[in-house]
């Protein structure tokens, strides 16, 4: 016997505009927040090309470091 669970609703996550650093090299896809980032101005950790400021929409990080 099968039981049919209804289909549940995935709970929304609000998307923020976030600061981050996007790859120059047109056929490179590499992005990473700004605030994760450990240099004021990084390379790409994917192809070593330089990075450009931007804007995404993305969910907000919680910065919990457990202990």
């Amino acid at each position: 016997m099968a039981f049919m669970r209804g289909k549940q609703q995935a709970e929304e996550v609000p998307l923020f505009e976030m600061s981050v650093w996007n790859c120059t090299n047109d056929a490179c896809n590499g992005w990473m927040r700004k605030d994760y980032s450990f240099s004021v101005q990084p390379v790409c950790p994917l192809c070593q090309s330089g990075m450009s400021e931007g804007v995404r929409m993305l969910p907000q990080l919680s910065h919990y470091i457990g202990s």
